[in-house]
């Protein structure tokens, strides 16, 4: 089954709500519908069920126009699964889910089938509520209605699941459960599935592709890695992120940036050599006093040149893996040229970063001040052969400066910019 939008557009009176959407679901995707609030998103799966009505050829159903679909076909191809659902009536789950079966009854007057009754029993075992049966629907917890609204779709055995905001107030393990669930409809018994979400990080990991509206247009439609980019999401969202990869599921997954203080840069430029996550703290600590900051050679994909490029802070950038080329250390030496002070922190030092060191050295000769931060221990982490700490004595020697911990060394620079004034 393929479902086909083509230039669909609805209003509320002169509200346009929907702008010439076009796109196509592809049988057994998941796809995840996104947006910021008043995108589009509701009103998009309401015009699929003809809820709200399109014009004639917008929607359809395997080349079938959905206006030429009686409401049993529409019943029988499309199942909701709304934000919340109540009742003042005295209905247990099963009768919820049995109403599930109406689009397949003949009649109403003629009761339920044996098949009836099985398909009920499917879908109670299916979503794992079976012990909720004899329990009135209005007694249930938000997560355990939420189960049984979907037991009734599944009753009406449709061939597309669609579902507005399904984790709405769950918590955090209700809404795995949740997406886990609608995710094993989708592999294991094939139902297309077209949710809407405004977790960009669960619509990341469950998507197979995300219609992304924005306005009532449709701002993107492809896999989450090609539409939850920094650039778009801020866009659409006006709020600005990182986007990274899970190491283990190689899904993307964003997390918003930390506010950065744009105030009025009190004190001197300071170049940081750091790497494999060490530099991160000292950097932020720096730029929210007011410091401007650049880095020094680091490999695209450390830790540090991550935290870096979520600050903003300038970086001399090394192709991952690599040593530190000729070049990239000649620009590191550019870059010292033009600070006063220069921050040395307990990097993991081996062949490939060195010349991190060696440019400390270049500073001190220059007359910079060096700051050596050694954290916990007095040296760095030396996978040469114990070169490394031998060349932070030359540094402390030279004249660098050694400092234990973060809040030790601010306070220094702190005294020295108050004695500069």
């Amino acid at each position: 089954m393929k479902l086909e939008i083509k230039n669909l557009s609805f209003s509320f009176g002169d509200a346009r709500v929907l702008n010439c959407i076009s796109l196509g679901i592809e049988e057994g995707e998941f796809v995840g519908l996104m947006g910021p609030n008043g995108s589009g998103k509701t009103t998009l799966l309401r015009c699929l069920t003809r809820y709200l009505p399109s014009e004639a050829r917008t929607i359809l159903v395997d080349m079938k126009p959905i206006h030429t679909m009686s409401d049993k076909e529409i019943a029988k191809t499309f199942a909701v699964v709304p934000q919340t659902s109540a009742t003042d009536f005295p209905f247990t789950a099963y009768d919820i889910v049995m109403m599930g079966r109406l689009p397949h009854m003949g009649s109403r007057l003629a009761g339920e089938s044996k098949k009836d009754e099985a398909v009920v029993r499917w879908a109670f075992d299916r979503t794992g509520c079976s012990h909720l049966k004899g329990r009135r629907f209005s007694e249930l917890s938000g997560g355990e209605r939420q189960r049984v609204i979907i037991a009734r779709a599944l009753a009406q055995q449709p061939k597309v699941l669609l579902l507005d905001e399904p984790t709405v107030y769950l918590d955090i393990s209700g809404q795995f459960e949740m997406m886990d669930l609608i995710r094993r409809l989708n592999t294991e018994d094939g139902l297309t599935i077209v949710a809407v979400l405004h977790d960009i990080n669960m619509a990341a990991r469950y998507s197979d592709r995300v219609v992304l509206l924005n306005g009532g247009r449709l701002e993107a439609f492809d896999h989450p890695d090609e539409v939850f980019t920094t650039n778009t999401i801020r866009a659409v969202y006006g709020v600005d992120v990182a986007v990274r990869k899970d190491p283990l599921t190689h899904d993307v997954f964003v997390m918003p940036r930390s506010p950065i203080v744009l105030a009025t840069k009190r004190g001197r430029r300071i170049h940081v050599l750091c790497g494999g996550g060490s530099g991160g703290p000292i950097m932020r600590a720096l730029v929210d006093s007011g410091h401007s900051v650049s880095v020094g050679v680091l490999n695209v994909l450390d830790s540090d040149y991550e935290s870096a490029t979520d600050l903003r802070v300038p970086i001399i950038a090394e192709v991952p893996f690599a040593q530190i080329s000729d070049d990239m250390h000649a620009e590191n030496l550019r870059c010292i040229d033009e600070t006063p002070i220069v921050v040395v922190t307990p990097f993991p030092v081996g062949p490939g970063n060195f010349k991190n060191l060696e440019a400390a050295m270049y500073a001190l000769k220059a007359g910079k001040r060096v700051y050596i931060l050694t954290g916990s221990g007095e040296s760095s982490i030396d996978f040469v052969g114990g070169k490394a700490n031998a060349y932070l004595c030359d540094l402390a020697d030279a004249g660098a400066v050694k400092i234990r911990n973060l809040d030790d060394m601010m306070q220094l620079i702190a005294h020295e910019e108050t004695a500069n004034r």
